[in-house]
């Protein structure tokens, strides 16, 4: 028989101030042995899983008078099917330190004397447990649910980018119309949005540079991103005036993609050959734009510095945009088999195979 259900407060035994929730359910069986069911209540638990706190739930229900000491405590996940989810025996050793041990519903029904139906029904759909967890989350913070708020600065920095982002539709329209390499990258120079927000593996978090120095040479377009190690993409581009591929080989790439290939092959065959070099260089340049200083044309991404560690290895990634496809399955085979074929990697795009994957046309 179920005496208790209720929505459980309680802090953390390192940090009293980071309070977690849990919904308790107690039980007296036909035997007048106490059972206490802790079921996490997910998203809306505003501190640690009962997994991880189960020990500190189970102290201060014991210390608050609401279940004794020697009683059955199981942990309880729900599930949205009848199985009633996921349940387990839990005991503290004379340390307190818990032991799981995985049981089912029936016996979870027979230790408790509670029906199936009291477990197979999820928490957050039963009203009173709903309204009375969105009350104390209220009480531990009236902000609680509002979303992270960004620095002014972050704010500031995407507004000031979105004012100056061409127009969308710009990009789509040059390539529809066959336009040159070098209208194309004109675009893009006066844009670097364009290749952060496609190529940054985290969102806003990036830095671009057109006509980058390496070597001898330099490449059109090069991206810094990631956290920790950080990423560095190469990028050779063409115009939208040719067809990317000539046959139905992947050695059949149009000349002026296989040159675009050459170069770029070139620039990180240097950069293998001097990878110390070239690694601690780029983390100078990451240095002076994030001081505030603009070198190569470079644009850094509104969420400002990146969160690289300067004595990690870098990953270096070779991209080759160039060129019309016919049919995308077909050039889609043909660029995996060249890819592959290439060492080091480089990736090949058709305009066409660009756009649909890009969110800014």
């Amino acid at each position: 028989m179920k005496v208790n259900d209720f929505v459980f407060t309680y802090g953390g035994r390192y940090d009293p101030r980071r309070k977690s929730m849990c919904r308790v359910r107690v039980f007296v069986s036909k035997d007048a042995k106490i059972s206490c069911v802790l079921t996490d209540l997910g998203c809306k638990n505003p501190g640690q899983s009962i997994t991880n706190s189960i020990e500190d739930a189970i102290s201060a229900l014991v210390q608050q008078g609401f279940v004794p000491e020697n009683a059955h405590f199981i942990e309880h996940y729900d599930r949205e099917y009848f199985s009633g989810g996921d349940f387990d025996l839990v005991k503290l050793d004379g340390t307190g330190h818990p032991t799981w041990s995985r049981t089912s519903l029936n016996k979870v029904c027979i230790l408790t004397n509670a029906d199936e139906g009291e477990f197979t029904r999820h928490s957050l759909r039963q009203k009173h447990i709903y309204d009375s967890l969105e009350k104390k989350r209220h009480e531990l913070s009236p902000y609680i649910d509002e979303p992270y708020s960004e620095s002014f600065d972050v704010i500031n920095k995407r507004e000031d980018l979105v004012l100056k982002q061409v127009p969308v539709g710009k990009l789509s329209e040059l390539i529809e119309n066959g336009s040159s390499e070098q209208e194309i990258q004109k675009l893009i120079k006066s844009d670097l949005t364009l290749i952060g927000d496609y190529f940054s593996t985290l969102k806003e978090e990036y830095i671009c540079f057109s006509e980058f120095p390496i070597n001898d040479g330099f490449v059109d377009f090069v991206v810094f991103t990631g956290r920790s190690r950080m990423e560095v993409t190469l990028i050779e581009i063409k115009g939208a005036n040719y067809n990317l591929v000539n046959a139905n080989s992947y050695r059949d790439f149009s000349a002026k993609t296989n040159q675009a290939v050459q170069q770029i092959r070139s620039r990180f065959g240097y950069i293998t050959r001097n990878y110390e070099e070239f690694r601690s260089y780029t983390h100078k340049v990451r240095k002076k734009v994030e001081s505030g200083t603009q070198i190569y044309n470079s644009l850094i991404g509104p969420q400002g510095a990146l969160q690289v560690d300067p004595n990690k290895d870098i990953v270096l990634h070779a991209v080759v945009i160039g060129g019309r496809s016919k049919d995308d399955y077909e050039e889609s085979k043909l660029r995996h088999e060249f890819e592959q074929s290439m060492s080091p990697s480089i990736r090949v795009e058709s305009w066409d195979s660009w756009l649909k994957k890009s969110d800014r046309k």
